[in-house]
C-alpha cells in the first residue's frame, strides 16, 4: 500500500488482500465510517483494529496475523500491521475525505 500526503509518498506498507474465493473490490472510494476497534459480525467476531470502511463491509484495518502480510489472506478487506493501521487511521482523521484507490 502506498500512502500519499499532499501528493508526496509518505508510506509504502505490506498488506494482505483477498485470498482465493474472495474479492477485494477495485475502484475509487472515499473512507466513510471509521472505528478504532471493530469486531466482524460476519467472520467469528474477528478483531479489526483501526477500521476505515470504504465500501459496505469492506475496510482497511489492522491485523494481528502480521506473518500473512504481503500475501492474499483476507475475506476482501485490506489488512495492515497494527502500527501502520494506527498511523493511517490518524492521517485519515486529520485530513478527512480520504480517497482510496484500489488497483
Amino acid at each position: 500500500m502506498r500512502v500519499y500526503v499532499n501528493g508526496v509518498l509518505a508510506h509504502d506498507w505490506a498488506v494482505s488482500t483477498a485470498r482465493r474465493g474472495f474479492v477485494t473490490p477495485s475502484g475509487n472510494y472515499r473512507v466513510g465510517h471509521m472505528a478504532r476497534m471493530h469486531y466482524s459480525r460476519k467472520y467469528h467476531n474477528s478483531p479489526m483494529p483501526y477500521s476505515m470502511f470504504f465500501r459496505g463491509g469492506y475496510a482497511i484495518h489492522g491485523t494481528y496475523a502480521v506473518g500473512h502480510l504481503g500475501r492474499q489472506a483476507s475475506h476482501g478487506c485490506i489488512r495492515l500491521a497494527p502500527g501502520n493501521a494506527a498511523a493511517l487511521y490518524a492521517l485519515t482523521q486529520a485530513y478527512g475525505g480520504t480517497q482510496v484507490v484500489i488497483r
